[in-house]
């Protein structure tokens, strides 16, 4: 019985839940360093079209390491 309620519960969710491809677009920071004044370096990172690529190490995003 359960694995039948399983099977049926796996076909609604392909139904009405997308599945999530690894070409979906997304960025965020990347931590690099941290400089003797104390403050931390980072970069921002993107995946587009399922590749990945990252700026420079130039960014000041938080003070205190």
């Amino acid at each position: 019985m359960m694995p039948s309620l399983s099977k049926a519960a796996d076909r609604v969710l392909e139904r009405f839940v997308p599945k999530a491809s690894a070409s979906a677009d997304t960025s965020w920071w990347e931590y690099c360093y941290c400089t003797a004044d104390w403050r931390k370096i980072y970069r921002l990172c993107h995946v587009v079209g399922g590749r990945t690529s990252c700026g420079k190490c130039d960014n000041v995003r938080y003070i205190g390491c």
